[in-house]
């Protein structure tokens, strides 16, 4: 079966994904939830998974657009084209070389933390000085990823520090 369904809206939470889901029902349009499990169990992840994301199939993106922007859910719908499944994951691909080593970095740091083990830290903090020496610019999203990471590194150091001494 061919999956049809465009994103036209992403929320952070399900709460107002299902308020828009039901609207769109209640107007005879077929949609989808895609993430909503995974936000609902692992809220932590939103950000990761791409938040949730309303779909319609193709043949309804106008009229949900209407139904959404002639509704209090007009901040959740795009002005841009939807994207298509294939699209959204190309865009995922398009990170620059700076952004990827970022996420790398927090993401280490915070298994790093839960773990408490030295190399996956210092990994991290390698991770940390490759962006401060390449003098790349960072973007905006992920320049908060790399102060929490640095945070986290430093915090976990200091414990490991009062363990060992």
């Amino acid at each position: 079966m061919v999956n049809n369904f465009v994103t036209i809206a992403t929320f952070g939470n399900y709460v107002d994904a299902n308020l828009a889901k039901q609207l769109l029902e209640s107007q005879g349009i077929q949609c989808y939830l895609a993430n909503e499990s995974t936000v609902n169990m692992a809220w932590h992840l939103t950000v990761a998974v791409g938040w949730i994301q309303l779909q319609v199939s193709q043949a309804d993106i106008e009229q949900a657009k209407i139904v959404l922007v002639s509704s209090e859910f007009e901040t959740a719908v795009s002005g841009e084209e939807p994207l298509t499944n294939d699209e959204a994951d190309d865009d995922i691909e398009k990170l620059s070389w700076v952004d990827e080593t970022a996420d790398r970095a927090f993401r280490t740091a915070i298994i790093g933390l839960l773990l408490i083990f030295l190399p996956i830290q210092l990994y991290s903090l390698w991770l940390l000085i490759r962006l401060l020496v390449s003098r790349r610019r960072i973007s905006p999203n992920r320049r908060i990823k790399v102060i929490f990471a640095l945070l986290l590194d430093l915090l976990n150091l200091y414990i490991i520090w009062h363990i060992l001494f």
